[in-house]
């Protein structure tokens, strides 16, 4: 199923237990052109597991090229190299040569094929369930409001009508940024 929307207006209401830290803004993400919703849903949900961090979420494609998340020191050099796709060989060498700390946001099925992080590399893997994400697509609307309550291990979302509670499932290799920010 293709998301129909042009832009996903997202009012976010974020807390973290771990940080006693509370969020509240507006959102405006636009879908790329033929995504389709288990995507996006991925794309959300990388950007709600890393949103303490601030990242950017790209605004178009990059298949390999360009992350769907990232972020930037002041010199433009990436800390964090986020996708929501299983990368090649090649297009991992390169993520990893061009960023500090990669991380990939698969579903189980993608994790269980992917098996070409390096083991001294500096890159994670964030697995969401097939259930979770069709959970999650039913949540997404043009104008959506979120409140999200975040723990060490698990996200819970609600729209206001319904629950849904996401495990972290997280492999981590070396992974110093994750390491600070929740353990």
């Amino acid at each position: 199923m293709l998301m129909s929307a042009k832009v996903v207006k997202l009012e976010l209401n974020y807390n973290c237990e771990i940080h006693k830290w509370f969020r509240q803004q507006t959102h405006y993400i636009a879908p790329f052109q033929q995504e389709s919703a288990e995507h996006f849903a991925r794309r959300l949900l990388a950007y709600l597991t890393l949103y303490e961090l601030s990242p950017t979420l790209n605004q178009r494609p990059g298949i390999g090229k360009m992350p769907d998340l990232y972020l930037q020191d002041q010199q433009q050099h990436f800390t964090l190299w986020g996708v929501v796709d299983p990368l090649t060989d090649k297009s991992l060498r390169r993520a990893l040569h061009q960023a500090d700390q990669v991380v990939l946001f698969l579903t189980e099925q993608q994790a269980s094929k992917t098996s070409n992080l390096p083991a001294d590399a500096n890159a994670d893997c964030y697995q969401f369930s097939s259930a979770d994400l069709a959970r999650l697509i039913v949540m997404l609307k043009p104008h959506m409001q979120l409140s999200v309550w975040r723990e060490q291990d698990k996200l819970s979302l609600t729209d206001g009508t319904q629950v849904l509670d996401i495990a972290l499932r997280h492999q981590t290799q070396h992974s110093p940024l994750f390491r600070n920010l929740y353990f």
